[in-house]
């Protein structure tokens, strides 16, 4: 029980910070910051690799509530010259935002994505 009090009082720290945007995120792990969304937060829902097999700019695109704050892990296809994935964390998406992304019918993943998520990357390094 003191583990996850422990782990949720970090992840507190994190989303503060995160969200505030104080002179501290500066020094927040993106790396760990997607840690603790995905051991603390509930999943959501996501758009799948597989849903995503023809997509040439996602491969995959996770959410997580965190009481009541979504974040976003996505990871996008390599760019032509590099070997692996990249992977990022965004902050406070609008669930309308999501549920727009995830479900809407004008355009593709990547259009929507760019629409409805992209602005919204934490400020971690």
């Amino acid at each position: 029980m003191k583990k996850s009090t422990l782990c949720n009082l970090s992840l507190v720290a994190l989303l503060l910070v995160m969200i505030t945007g104080t002179s501290f995120s500066q020094n927040v792990s993106c790396e760990n910051l997607m840690r603790a969304v995905k051991s603390e937060a509930s999943y959501y829902g996501e758009v799948s690799s597989f849903t995503l097999i023809s997509s040439e700019f996602l491969k995959e695109v996770k959410a997580y509530d965190y009481e009541g704050t979504l974040f976003v892990i996505a990871t996008f296809q390599p760019k032509s010259n590099e070997f692996f994935p990249r992977t990022y964390i965004f902050c406070g998406i609008p669930y309308a935002n999501w549920n727009s992304f995830k479900n809407g019918f004008n355009g593709s993943y990547g259009e929507r994505f760019h629409q409805y998520i992209i602005d919204y990357v934490c400020n971690c390094n």
